[in-house]
Order: structure tokens, then sequence, then C-alpha cells
């Protein structure tokens, strides 16, 4: 060939390949990822309202395990077909958050992992809630019922001799996952816990999360100097917002070569066209299964990039016929769950209480359900009371953030022993003799003082550092003036209600912020009383204390639980466990139900902050 001819033809290649008009060294794949699903085998939504195997009855639960099995496998199949391969992920926080977290000794999150055949998942902070121990637990009793997904985990430091260090031994955890393709690709993945999520896993310890950027950055330079990878994805429990910001595009902006995030942990379901941050593309799924992520791409080898994708997010809903094969595995739990039930006369479907209206959350404000949850705390413990310290509680105080359900009537109106469950499912005690999962209640005293530092982290620290630091109280009414919050000074006042006003609807008696030798009787859940330390580090003291106002000593809080029986030995009451009683017991399924006229948006159970101008 004349050498003219040879410059034309290499022109021509060279015009092609830059135009990414030939497939020529062109890889496509398929990448599927959910997050943040929280144990929503169900879906999300009233629990006697799913159907999964009926697409005619229009009912509105989102996601659910069949649906996403349903979508994942037809995808799949279809790219197949094409010779298109495809990956699918999970970004973290698969455990904790229902009923499903009864399931310990063969956690149903790892069954379905490895029955859809996910590629690899990795970490969110709600893995950590029943501490490092926990979490080796039921990774070890997936696998002894056959889990085999990676879970990538690149940052996290285990201190050597802890149980998840011999799960790392094992190849139960592993630091990257390298996948190959056509044409020598090699896609390399890692899993990263984000700042933000470290924070919210507060019983992880010793465990701890390398966020150094240059220690990140090494884990990609590994990848594509040492170990040959074209295209690196992190699998990231770090959050993105859907206006571009959070602690993944930060990820982005500091760390060159990650091609893709499959972002978990804000529960944004990012828009259709996914972010793109650097030369990163970045998206999430939402919560509780909502969403299935999807991105195809085009990545040539030659020219060492992406040159197309498109992502989209799928909706999990009644339209998607849901796998019977999961379904089934799904109903057999069940019958697990329902065995381990039968101590407290419920089932996983049993109706308790009924309503007639939403009751729901909303962020940094008083609601009818965090104060529903409040009262039946303070409730339950004063019931309590004889068997404990004798003393009823002045108040009570649940976070926002452990309160993970709404309350809604669905086709039915009724509420099953699952929707309950749902709305305070969160937590583990450390007390590895307990039967059930959930946070346990602690009985503690403060001074007047403390008290108003409470609402003083309630109403001015929360808007700063996120809504699931917003407090639900019940006994008390805060007067609250927003002019000072950047003094700390926000609360001006402090009442109290009588202890038998459950509903808080009497007139409350005016503290004395200025004293500093009474003490008042509270119930806090284990993690809001270990989160007092932070808000102290922060500026606001709180000082757990015992009925003759003597400090208690932080390794000494689990003598402070609420004993919920007269026998000998100790039976935690849990935080779902209040609700429970306290629905069942003051508005049965038998009777009118939950009464709007106290816990709607204009019921008389609000009002228990005065916001003042």
């Amino acid at each position: 060939m004349k050498r003219g001819n040879w410059f034309a033809l290499l022109a021509m290649v060279l015009l092609v390949l830059s135009t990414g008009g030939c497939r020529l060294g062109t890889v496509s794949f398929t990448i599927l990822q959910t997050s943040d699903v929280h144990h929503h085998a169900s879906g999300y939504g009233p629990f006697l309202d799913y159907t999964p195997l009926n697409t005619a009855d229009n009912d509105q639960i989102k996601g659910g395990y069949a649906r996403l099995a349903t979508l994942i496998n037809g995808i799949r199949n279809e790219q197949a077909a094409k010779n298109i391969p495809t990956l699918v992920f999970d970004s973290g926080d698969f455990f904790m958050g229902t009923v499903y977290d009864m399931t310990a000794a063969d956690p149903i999150a790892l069954k379905f992992f490895s029955q859809v055949k996910y590629d690899a998942v990795t970490l969110g902070n709600h893995e950590f809630d029943w501490s490092p121990t926990g979490l080796a637990m039921l990774l070890s009793n997936g696998a002894a019922g056959g889990f085999n997904v990676p879970v990538v985990a690149s940052n996290m430091v285990v201190p050597a001799g802890n149980p998840l260090q011999y799960l790392k031994n094992n190849g139960v955890i592993v630091d990257k996952k390298i996948f190959e393709y056509p044409y020598g690709l090699k896609v390399g993945v890692l899993g990263l816990m984000g700042p933000d999520a470290d924070t919210k896993a507060p019983v992880a310890k010793p465990v701890t999360f390398n966020h150094d950027y240059a220690f990140i950055q090494g884990q990609v330079d590994d990848l594509r100097t040492n170990q040959g990878v074209q295209l690196v994805i992190v699998l990231s429990h770090g959050g993105l917002e859907n206006d571009g910001t959070g602690d993944d595009a930060d990820l982005a902006k500091n760390v060159k070569g990650i091609d893709i995030i499959a972002s978990g942990h804000f529960h944004t379901a990012t828009s259709n066209t996914a972010a793109k941050c650097s030369d990163t593309i970045i998206f999430s799924p939402g919560e509780y299964g909502e969403f299935l992520s999807r991105l195809d791409i085009n990545y040539n080898t030659i020219l060492g990039k992406i040159v197309s994708y498109k992502f989209s997010n799928i909706p999990v809903d009644d339209t998607v016929q849901g796998d019977p094969a999961i379904q089934a595995m799904v109903d057999a739990y069940h019958t697990a769950i329902n065995a381990g039930l039968a101590a407290l006369g419920v089932t996983i479907d049993a109706p308790v209480s009924r309503t007639s209206f939403p009751i729901e959350l909303a962020s940094l404000q008083e609601t009818g359900l965090g104060d529903l949850a409040a009262d039946s705390v303070r409730a339950a413990a004063t019931s309590l009371a004889p068997i404990n310290d004798g003393n009823a509680f002045d108040f009570s105080v649940v976070a926002s953030g452990v309160i993970r359900d709404n309350i809604c009537p669905g086709n039915t109106g009724l509420i099953s022993f699952a929707d309950i469950y749902n709305v305070l499912p969160l937590g583990i005690s450390p007390d590895t003799t307990q039967p059930a999962p959930g946070y346990p209640l602690m009985s503690l005293y403060v001074t007047a003082g403390d008290l108003r530092n409470i609402c003083e982290a309630a109403l001015t620290i929360a808007p700063a550092i996120g809504s699931d630091y917003y407090l639900n109280f019940s006994g008390i009414q805060v007067d609250y003036n927003p002019l000072y919050a950047p003094y700390y000074a926000g609360v001006q006042g402090v009442s109290l209600y009588d202890p038998s006003d459950a509903f808080c609807m009497g007139e409350a008696e005016p503290l004395d912020l200025s004293d500093t030798t009474t003490v008042y009787h509270c119930v806090v859940d284990l993690y809001a009383l270990q989160m007092m330390g932070v808000v102290t580090s922060m500026g606001l003291q709180i000082i757990p204390r015992d009925e003759s106002g003597n400090i208690i000593d932080p390794a000494a809080y689990m003598a402070y639980r609420i004993d919920a029986s007269p026998y000998p030995g100790i039976q935690e009451l849990k935080e779902w466990m209040a609700l429970l009683n306290f629905l069942g017991g003051v508005f049965p399924a038998s009777g009118a139900g939950i009464p709007e006229a106290i816990y709607g948006t204009e019921g008389a159970a609000l009002g228990r902050i005065n916001i003042l101008n």
C-alpha cells in the first residue's frame, strides 16, 4: 500500500475512534444497584397491603425483594442475550429497619443477595448497629447458609483479634474485587464507608474507617497500576444530594481515577441523568428498594474511557410481577419469625391497632408520629416503674433518626405487628443473652439545666448536624426562641406535664432552670444515651445521673436498663415493645383506633414545642 494510502487509512481510523463512531475496542456492560434497603423484604408501606404476585390490585407498596428479583433477573437475562454482562451491587444498609431484623440466625438480606446472584456489596453504618462482633455473627451465619457474595470494605480498619478479621482472612470480607471482560478490560471495585456514615455508627469501635483522600487515592492507583484495572467503580456508603453535594461528590473531586460511584447513605434517588462530578459518574437509588438504579456503559479500551452511558432509576412498584421463588423464600422466613413471636402472643401480620389517617414524621419539626413514639415510651416505662425504682417518668426522648417508618391506613386501616415494629426497629443490646433485637430503654435522671440542654440540642444542634438528631418529647413543653439559637440560648423555658397526663394535653408546670439540685426522671433508648456524650462535646453539657443525683459511669449504663419482667434477671424493654403495648392497650384494633383529634396534623398532642416570635 502506498504511503499516502496508509496515512489516509490511519487518519480515518483516528477520526472514527475520536468520534466514538466505531465499536472497535468498545465493551458494553450494565450496572444494577440497590442501597439502603434496610431489610424491606416486603416493601415499604402497610404490611397487609403488599401483594407482589398480583399486579391487578394497584397496591401502593414500593419495593420488596420479589419485585427487585424480577427486575434484576429480567435485565440480566435480556442483556445476556445480547452478550452484554451485568454487574449487580448493593451500597450498604441492607440490615436494620424492619421486622426481618429478627432473622439474625440466617439473615434474609444475605439470602436474597445470594439467590439473586449479586456480584458485590459494601457495608453501611447500620451494618454496625449490632457492633463489629454482631456484624461478624450475622455474616458468619449467612456464610453458613450459603452466602458467598464478596463484601468489599476497602477503608475499614479492623484491629487484630477482632471477629471481623477472621472473616477477612477467610475471604468473606475483601479489600477489592476485580472483574475481567472482553478486549482485556478489567473492572476494579472498591467499597467505602463515608465520613458522615462513620459518625452515625457509634458502636463500630474498635473498628475504624480511613477517610484520608491520599489513602483512597492509593487504593485507586494500586488497582490501575499494579492490578491492570482500566475502569474503577466505588460502592460508597457516603452520600450524594440531588444538588450535587455530599461526601461522594467530595470523594470524586479529591480522588482521581474513579469512573463510577454507586452511592448510598443519603437515601437520595438521583435524577435520570445521574450526577457528573469531575470525570466521575455518581448515582443513587433512594431508599427501601423504591428504585433499582441502572447504568448502561460503553467503555472503549483503545481510548481508555467511557464513551457513552445511559442512567435510569427504575420504579419498583405494583407494575412489577414479583418473582415467585423469592417470595416463597420470604414467606418461609415469616414462619420462622412467627415462631419467635409466640411468646408475645402475636404474629408478623397480626392486627394490633388501626388508623383512618396517616401518622407521619417530618424533618426538624414536631409531628404526630414523633409525639406518639415518645408518649408510648413514657407510658410503657411508667407502667413498669413498680418493678424498677418505683418512680414515674417525668419525660421521654425519642430521636427522629430511630423512627424509620410512618403509620398509614392502607387499604384496611389495620396496623399489623410488622408495621409497629418497623416504626422503631433499630439497634440491639450489648447483652447478648437478650433474645430480641431493638434498642433497650434506659432509666436516668438529669438536672433542670441538663434538661434544658437536651431541649437545646433537639432544636438548635439538630438543624446544623442533621434531622436524625431532632428529638421528640413526651412529658415536657418547651418555649423556644430561634433568635437566640446561635448562642445556644434558644430554649427560654421548660415545663413539665403531670406524669399521669399520657397525651400531654393538660397544664404544664414551669421548671426553675437554675435549680442544680432537683433531678428529673427520663426514659431514653441506649443510642440516645450514648449520643449525650457527643452533645456534651459540642458545648451543651448533659450528664446522666441516678435518682440520688450521682453521676452515672458510662461503663455502668447497662445497670440502668428498664426491666420488663418481675422475674429474676433482666428482660429488656425495647423501644418497639413500648409502641406495641401502647397501641395494643390504648387503641386496639377492635376499637375506634388512633384518634386523629390527638395525633393528627392538627391534633391536641401537638404544641409541645412553643416557638416564640
